[in-house]
């Protein structure tokens, strides 16, 4: 039988506002989102009053190995991705790491990005180390890509090389994903030229950091269609700047947001979003507007991912969702101020993973084992065993292990 279930009265995220609709959802796929929609016979029915709906958040840039803490460094800052890549691969926290079993770390990814409202992310590494890890994580992975490390001097040997990878992700209607200006030296400052003339700069093109960027990179963007990927944390722990984002929206950039990896990056996407609210304001003595950073975490990736419909809750598309209980005004957009607490509940293709106690029977009603966490005196039910996951890394390098980007057990 397939499941069928009815959110009523939410505050729902359509065409860039909140409105108070109901929402039906059957099998893996939203049905109807419509006023006043009747439930059939066998639906589960809930009032969402006072609550909003949102597509679930999108992760557009992680690397799911490195899901470990503490960060690295800080204090030094570097002119290149590689400079800090090597005291990283030379601390004790990467040693540490690498008695801990891939999957256990991708694990580690994928509920460090659960908790925080994430359904889909991007983890940037060959489809090779990926591919054993694909559908039975606790969120959805973006699998079709073509790829390149980086562009220039120091990069990775990832694909086939970037002109080859485009062109296959042109023919494809994948996204082509690369680190690009990943860095303030010399050879960041021309890899957007170098990528041009590997006729890899196009619509297909997605571009993680872009840190030191002027006019005349960015209009080139423009031109191309491109789209960037913002992660303010990461750059201000490894350089101590960032992208001149104003400029990009400015100017029109498709731009989504990232967490980048653990030992720099944020330690989770909630954070990121507080950050990346907060840093805008430091730099240009303006408000990022709550919708901006909204579309940067559903919209905007789905453009840049090719992942269907930019306005993820249409009938027909997957069922992708996010309920916020945050006390605010309900039709008041406001991302950069929630906390664990207020992640209510996380469906991921139609399927509940994690969500506030009062959903339990909805839990029940899909045959889901889950497990218990207490999130600031409030009582989560999610999908598997983070615990269990927990002492698995505990007992691999030896003692009891925190981790920042999970709640306290």
């Amino acid at each position: 039988m397939t499941n069928s279930v009815l959110f009523q009265s939410g505050s729902i995220y359509r065409n860039g506002k909140l409105e108070t609709l109901d929402l039906l959802l059957e099998g893996e796929k939203i049905t109807a989102v419509d006023s006043s929609l009747s439930p059939k016979p066998d639906t589960i029915t809930l009032s969402l009053k006072g609550k909003k709906l949102y597509p679930g958040f999108i992760n557009s840039h992680d690397h799911l190995l490195a899901s470990y803490l503490p960060k690295v460094g800080g204090t030094e800052k570097h002119q290149s991705w590689l400079s800090y890549d090597n005291l990283y691969k030379s601390s004790g926290v990467f040693a540490e790491r690498q008695q801990v079993d891939p999957e256990i770390l991708y694990y580690l990814g994928a509920y460090k990005n659960l908790f925080a409202g994430v359904t889909t992310v991007f983890d940037h590494i060959p489809h090779h180390v990926q591919n054993p890890f694909r559908g039975i994580l606790p969120v959805k992975l973006i699998s079709d890509y073509t790829l390149a490390h980086s562009v220039g001097n120091y990069s990775l040997g990832w694909g086939e090389g970037p002109a080859l990878e485009y062109r296959m992700a042109e023919h494809a209607g994948l996204p082509f994903v690369t680190h690009l200006a990943e860095g303030l030296d010399d050879d960041s400052k021309q890899s957007l030229r170098y990528l041009e003339k590997m006729d890899a700069l196009g619509g297909h093109s997605v571009l993680v950091h872009c840190l030191p960027f002027g006019q005349k990179e960015v209009e080139k963007i423009v031109e191309k269609g491109a789209s960037v990927v913002w992660c303010p944390t990461s750059n201000l722990h490894i350089f101590g700047k960032t992208t001149n984002i104003k400029l990009f929206l400015d100017m029109g950039v498709n731009v989504c947001l990232g967490t980048d990896y653990s030992p720099s990056g944020s330690v989770h996407l909630l954070e990121e979003l507080k950050t990346a609210k907060s840093i805008y304001f430091g730099l240009y003595g303006e408000e990022l507007p709550e919708s901006t950073l909204l579309k940067m975490i559903t919209e905007n990736p789905r453009k840049a991912f090719r992942l269907g419909n930019p306005d993820a809750l249409m009938p027909g598309l997957s069922a992708d969702l996010l309920i916020i209980n945050d006390d605010k005004n309900t039709k008041e957009i406001n991302v950069s101020d929630l906390s664990w607490k207020q992640i209510d509940l996380v469906v991921i293709d139609g399927y509940p993973i994690y969500g506030s106690q009062e959903y339990k029977s909805l839990f029940l009603r899909f045959g889901l084992e889950t497990e218990e966490l207490s999130i600031d005196g409030n009582t989560k039910l999610v999908a598997g065993s983070p615990k269990k996951l927990l002492k698995q890394v505990s007992d691999s390098v030896g003692y009891k292990k925190s981790l920042a980007f999970l709640p306290n057990f």
